[in-house]
């Protein structure tokens, strides 16, 4: 090699080492930036003629772990699923109390439970009776607020997608332009290394938000999709997402009634799509804030309901035995209201088995559901009680589900006979709704619906008198007027009767059984327990999920924090390593410029000689 080669090749190394000088400053100098993946320069020998003749730097690279970075985008996104969901849990833990719990719902209806204990015992007391319609209310009173803050809880989920729909948005808009910028950085010989990291960061903020996967193309271009496979960027332009809001929300609204909204996804193409429709979205904080909105807090304002409901039906519902005729059972329907129900029971093929007629004068509500009552052996069928053709309506809906009996009108309501020898009818009764304080028997409207104060029978003319009953359930005004109607269930009712007290008394430890859409027990096998059993299950189901999120979101985050820890090892700055690398290149530097110099002096004693 020549003095003319070597100093070329000296000068090569030189400038190979100052790039990897600076390239380490700028390594030690983001060591702590966030997203900053660690650069290592790329040198490739210089070959003329088979001969090397020195070093050139082929490129920066980013030493990045394609592999744990996909990781830690997936359990990101379950990480913000759990997180969120956790937060929104321990929060719905607090609205329901803890068993036992000074206002918690169990509580609050033992201690009127204690109430009507006292009134059996001294029906003729006043501060007793007061006592009753105090506990009475402040247990009203807690459904009502527990209510509120479930649907408040909606709404603050509500706000949060539309909050997590224009972050998912910026980060697309960010992905798309810095996509380009990177698209012309190359297009220019120049290595984007720098605008690399910063997509990673936008991308990162998206899968928190979502579950998505991202696919590298060959152009070095990128696309992102769900993991249900609904394109969010593709061709270097992003979808857009749209949500909107809901601004007031009150029980019984969701997506599927178009009262809550929905996020749908729009491509320049024009192609839509809703993102909570089919499983769209499968994890991210997006997909959680959903499921709480439309599944799991209506569930909490389901148990409510549920517990409300029975509270007033438990007081207000009077059982009348049918009557027994030939070959079957008469019952009575006089002064039914919307929603209440004819029961019959039958055995067929050795099987005790019912079916459950409800009051329906609106056709929109029909056919009703078998779920709408808590036996799994019961058929459900509704109908006009009033209609003139109520007799034959219920007849050839006996007939379509099946059913061998016969259904005629009489003279109090319908006569239930049956022709099949292999069907036996087993007797009946009527469940109608008390409205009166005195003179309908020992039942009585002790909580009514606070909208008009109606007395609570189940309706579903007009939507389920049920939904959201938990936040307008009331004392009935007129009994906070007269408490003495307590124990006066007619005119001539001695102060001192204890017939209605014990009757209230009873009826609310009674055992009942509930929906299995409440979340306690199943379809196959209903809760069944006290009103008090039911509270105290309500309580502790919530205290088991939080405890359960918390457990989980726990869990994920570790997940995260060790996945985070082994992508920074790999593709994190190690200060150390840096300085090792420094000192190589403080080294190759050194000799270089000592070659440079050598030469220079050689040069020196020829030109001299």
């Amino acid at each position: 090699m020549g003095l003319s080669s070597a100093l070329g090749a000296a000068l090569s190394g030189l400038k190979a080492s100052q790039a990897g000088l600076d390239l380490v400053a700028s390594n030690v100098a983001n060591a702590n930036t966030v997203g900053y993946v660690k650069r290592s320069l790329v040198t490739e020998q210089s070959v003329a003629g088979g001969v090397t003749t020195g070093v050139r730097v082929d490129d920066i690279r980013r030493e990045l772990d394609a592999y744990l970075q996909r990781q830690l985008r997936t359990e990101s996104s379950g990480a913000a699923y759990a997180s969120t969901r956790a937060t929104y849990l321990s929060q719905l833990q607090s609205t329901f109390g803890t068993p036992g719990g000074d206002l918690s719902l169990d509580t609050l209806v033992s201690d009127f439970s204690s109430s009507l204990d006292a009134l059996a015992t001294t029906p003729d007391n006043q501060a007793t009776r007061a006592g009753v319609l105090a506990a009475a209310q402040t247990l009203a009173q807690q459904l009502n607020a527990a209510s509120t803050d479930v649907q408040a809880l909606r709404s603050q989920a509500d706000l949060g997608m539309k909050s997590g729909v224009d972050q998912a948005n910026a980060a697309l808009k960010t992905i798309e332009k810095l996509n380009k910028d990177i698209t012309v950085a190359r297009a220019n010989g120049q290595t984007p290394t720098g605008l690399l990291d910063q997509r990673d960061q936008a991308i990162d903020a998206l899968s928190g938000l979502m579950d998505v996967k991202i696919d590298e193309l060959a152009d070095g271009q990128l696309r992102i999709k769900t993991q249900s496979g609904l394109s969010l960027f593709e061709g270097g332009v992003a979808a857009t997402l749209e949500f909107e809001p809901t601004s007031t929300i009150v029980a019984g609204d969701s997506v599927a009634n178009g009262s809550l909204g929905t996020i749908k996804l729009t491509r320049p193409s024009g192609f839509s799509a809703d993102l909570l429709a089919d499983g769209a979205l499968r994890s991210g904080a997006l997909k959680s804030l959903a499921d709480l909105r439309d599944k799991t807090l209506p569930q909490a304002q389901g148990q409510l309901d549920e517990l409300a409901a029975n509270l007033a039906q438990a007081f207000s519902s009077k059982t009348v035995a049918g009557t027994a005729i030939t070959g079957g059972v008469d019952l009575t329907t006089q002064n039914a209201l919307a929603g209440d129900r004819l029961s019959v029971s039958y055995t067929s093929g050795g099987v005790t088995k019912s079916v459950t007629i409800v009051n329906v004068g609106d056709p929109s509500a029909l056919p009703l559901d078998d779920a709408l009552t808590a036996d799994p052996n019961d058929t459900v069928i509704g109908v006009d009680f009033s209609s003139p053709t109520a007799a034959a309506d219920l007849d050839a809906a006996l007939a379509a589900k099946g059913i061998a009996i016969d259904a005629s009108a009489s003279a109090t309501g319908f006569a239930f006979t049956s022709g099949d020898p292999a069907l036996m009818i087993a007797g009946g009764s009527s469940k109608l709704t008390a409205t009166a304080l005195s003179g309908d028997g020992l039942a009585i409207p002790l909580f009514v619906d606070g909208s008009g104060s109606k007395p609570f029978s189940g309706s579903l003319d007009g939507g389920s008198q049920q939904a959201g009953f938990a936040a307008r359930i009331t004392v009935n005004p007129a009994l906070l007027a007269d408490d003495s109607k307590l124990v006066a269930y007619d005119a001539t009712t001695a102060a001192g009767d204890p017939a209605r007290a014990e009757y209230l008394r009873d009826a609310l430890t009674a055992d009942r059984s509930f929906s299995a859409s409440s979340g306690l027990g199943s379809t196959n096998r209903p809760f069944t327990g006290s009103i008090a059993e039911f509270a105290n299950g309500v309580i502790a189901n919530q205290a088991s999920a939080s405890a359960s999120a918390t457990r989980v979101a726990d869990g994920q985050s570790l997940v995260v924090s060790t996945l985070t820890d082994s992508y920074s090892a790999a593709s994190g700055v190690n200060t150390d390593e840096e300085m090792g690398r420094l000192i190589q290149l403080q080294t190759a530097y050194g000799a270089n410029a000592r070659v440079i110099s050598t030469v220079k002096e050689m040069m020196d004693m020829l030109m001299n000689i």
